[in-house]
């Protein structure tokens, strides 16, 4: 008859000799280095017991990997978490194996117990100042920023607006009322970022504005250099009658409070049109959204893009609409109406042809504002870095 295995449980590590040679702890990753005390085994009495349940074996230490790698505590934390000022230097090869211990025992560390002994959160926090569903930037932004977190060991908080809200101050995302990030990358698009910018000094947090112009701790898009870069293109194939098209929705902002890439992209188109002795001429049209599905030009608005023979969109969801309308009426573009936009992202890359466009560097903006904003967590809330601006790239397709 086979006996019945009861084992203890196991509230310490075993001694000598109490280890069962071969024998390890096949849960949780502990194999092969905490081996199982001596099982019991009893008699014909205990016919038909039940044996107890195995309760889950505590959460792995930074101990059990040092016990396991024969190194100190010290050695285990510099190695999973290096910190550039420590005295601890380790080869590559003992690295890896602390690494690969620590994913064989399933090592988990504790972010609280972190937090404490480093006076750090280890938490960057990525606000996109907008609303809306439809409302998408360019992927690059956070992705840069991630990456560059991860590099640094650290994790990254999302922060958004509700769908539809005119005043932030009412509300306001919890993650600012408590202090749980070590600094905040603003993804600017609107004056709703600076609603906030009070509020967040108030709680002396270190902010890097993306998208965003100032003097200072930013990282945004030569926008004015942009507009004119793409008026010049349109000037170069030959184009003359060249309007430029705003976006405002229904209730909004005007143009002048709008995101300062709105005045900076149409004063460069206005600049190149005057350099041309061409006379600028600006439109825009009134949506209740950014995109959709009965988000449409205006019958008016149309009648005047149809006078010109090439139209500037302030972004590439706002050409589309273009195109759109030219496919409805008919319209042959290049041949009837050339058409341009701003971001270069998955509007432009998914639009029904190559859509000419100024690329923004949105994964290298993201990359420089992670960046900047860890320089801001070891120089502290006061320090201030100088503002980097990009340009963007033209990219040739085939609706001019």
């Amino acid at each position: 008859m086979m006996p019945v295995l009861k084992s203890r449980a196991m509230d310490s590590f075993p001694s000598k000799a109490s280890l069962i040679p071969g024998r390890v702890l096949d849960l949780l990753g502990f194999r092969r280095y905490f081996p199982l005390r001596r099982a019991e085994l009893s008699g014909p009495a205990a016919r038909g017991a039940r044996t107890r349940p195995m309760s889950l074996p505590r959460r792995a230490t930074i101990k059990d990997i040092a016990h396991a790698a024969g190194l100190s505590t010290a050695a285990v934390s510099q190695a999973l978490r290096p910190h550039p000022t420590s005295n601890i230097k380790l080869q590559k090869e003992t690295i890896d194996k602390v690494k690969r211990i620590a994913g064989e025992l399933n090592y988990q560390p504790h972010a609280g117990a972190r937090s404490i002994r480093s006076n750090s959160f280890d938490t960057i926090g990525y606000f996109t100042a907008k609303t809306g569903l439809f409302a998408n930037s360019p992927t690059g932004y956070l992705a840069g920023v991630h990456d560059i977190a991860e590099g640094q060991g650290s994790r990254i908080t999302l922060i958004r607006l509700p769908v539809s809200i005119d005043d932030i101050s009412k509300a306001m995302p919890t993650v600012f009322s408590e202090r749980n990030l070590d600094a905040l990358v603003i993804e600017s698009y609107s004056n709703l970022a600076r609603q906030i910018y009070e509020r967040v000094v108030a709680a002396r947090l270190p902010v890097i504005f993306l998208n965003d112009r100032h003097e200072t701790n930013s990282v945004y898009v030569e926008d004015q250099w942009a507009g004119a870069e793409l008026t010049r293109h349109l000037l170069g194939k030959g184009y003359r009658k060249i309007c430029f098209l705003h976006r405002q929705l229904e209730g909004g902002a005007p143009i002048k409070k709008m995101h300062h890439s709105a005045a900076d992209r149409e004063a460069g188109y206005r600049k190149e049109m005057r350099k041309a002795k061409l006379e600028p001429t600006i439109l825009a049209v009134v949506t209740k959204a950014v995109i959709g599905a009965d988000v449409e030009l205006t019958a008016e608005v149309w009648k005047e893009i149809r006078r010109h023979d090439a139209v500037i969109a302030y972004d590439d969801d706002l050409a589309n609409m273009v195109g759109r309308a030219a496919y409805n009426h008919r319209v042959r573009v290049p041949r009837d109406l050339a058409i341009a936009g701003f971001n270069g992202d998955y509007a432009s890359l998914s639009a029904w042809q190559q859509l000419t466009t100024m690329q923004i560097p949105s994964y290298e903006m993201g990359k420089k504002a992670g960046e900047m904003a860890f320089k801001l967590v070891k120089g502290g809330p006061e320090t201030v870095l100088p503002s980097v601006a990009y340009r963007p790239t033209l990219i040739l397709g085939k609706t001019t």
